[in-house]
């Protein structure tokens, strides 16, 4: 099994991790454009799942946050659409799973995205080159959704 792990959105994360949660991979796509015109050039993400033989994909199921403005959620939305798009044609089975269900199992609840990022250099050390920046908390929420999504997987299996 390699799993595909998502934070989605604009600011996104994205993880490979495998049946044992041992990560492959973390990465993002940088948005191209300007203000309203941002967009995903996500044939970047097509080229991974078919490098890493992704058998199943693994979402963080977000929705717009209170108080953000009309054109921040549209873009968040559309950002979001598109990677579910790429993953529904590549016909990927995928899961979506609340930030409160598995923050809280990992410990990351309430963290901030520095903290998660610190987890993730606490589960993964060999893998620290993969989050040497602050800005890398996507990357590290991505591989903790995974891990999480993988961990559960096994218990179900037992």
């Amino acid at each position: 099994m390699r799993v595909l792990a998502l934070d989605p959105g604009l600011s996104n994360g994205i993880a490979i991790l495998d049946q044992h949660a041992d990560l492959f991979f973390a990465t993002e796509i940088e948005p191209i454009g300007e203000g309203a015109r941002k967009r995903l050039p996500l044939a970047g993400l097509v080229d991974l799942i078919e490098q890493y033989g992704v058998t199943h994909a693994v979402v963080e199921d977000v929705s717009a946050m209170p108080g953000q403005g009309i054109s921040s959620a549209f873009r968040f939305g559309r950002a979001t659409g598109f990677f579910e798009g790429v993953l529904s044609a590549l016909k990927i089975p995928t899961t979506f799973i609340r930030p409160a269900v598995w923050k809280k199992p990992l410990g990351a609840a309430g963290a901030t995205k520095e903290g998660a990022r610190c987890l993730a250099l606490q589960r993964w050390p060999a893998a620290a080159h993969l989050f040497p920046r602050k800005k890398d908390h996507g990357r590290a929420e991505a591989a903790l959704l995974g891990a999480y999504y993988v961990e559960r997987q096994a218990r179900i299996a037992t």
